[in-house]
């Protein structure tokens, strides 16, 4: 009889590291911990598999646009029609924008190295765009402190994470949504980039 009682357990004890386990590994925390171990070996296929750019891309460019869109001059005759001329000028620029902000984000995962401007090898655009970020907003420069917390709904997590900015000598909070894809998490969002952009107003200007 005893055997019978070390026998059950002992199953317990292995079947509840065995789910514990399997939670830990399909949690949003795992699929950020295999999303660093690709981009230090810059893996652009487990990348990809942890990051939908092009939702995340899009998002940022969305948001960036609004951001610099309503810090002008405001009132309501104003803000109808900066926001007709603003949203037809954003539908015709950002398929063009996306798809090289994103050539240049894939190109950094696989070499590692920082966005260079070669005016000979880019559009005028993205190279003024380099020209303008680079030396001021460096995710180089960004140091991972921990994950701040992380909020699950149905399908969707929210997750803060704290990086120290060596630059800036300052903690940010970086606010990042993920979707559950049965499995592993993948990140389709960077929520707070007005906040960050907000950060860096003053060197931007």
């Amino acid at each position: 009889m005893k055997k019978i009682w070390s026998l059950i357990f002992f199953l317990l004890i292995v079947v509840s590291g065995g789910i514990f386990l399997w939670k830990m590994i399909i949690s949003p925390g795992y699929s950020l911990k295999q999303l660093d171990r690709a981009l230090k070996e810059h893996n652009v296929i487990a990348f990809n598999k942890y990051v939908d750019l092009d939702a995340t891309v899009d998002s940022i460019i969305v948001q960036t646009w609004q951001y610099y869109r309503l810090g002008g001059e405001t009132g309501k005759l104003w803000d109808e029609i900066r926001n007709k001329i603003g949203n037809i000028i954003l539908s015709a620029i950002k398929p063009n924008m996306k798809e090289i902000i994103k050539q240049k984000v894939l190109d950094y995962i696989s070499t590692g190295q920082g966005l260079q401007s070669n005016s000979e090898s880019q559009d005028g655009i993205s190279s003024l765009v380099i020209e303008l970020i680079k030396g001021k907003i460096n995710p180089e420069q960004w140091d991972y402190q921990s994950i701040n917390y992380i909020e699950i709904e149905d399908k969707i997590a929210q997750v803060g994470i704290t990086y120290f900015d060596k630059a800036k000598e300052t903690n940010f909070l970086l606010e990042i949504k993920m979707r559950n894809m049965e499995g592993y998490w993948q990140i389709i969002e960077i929520s707070n980039v007005a906040q960050i952009l907000n950060m860096y107003q003053n060197v931007i200007n």
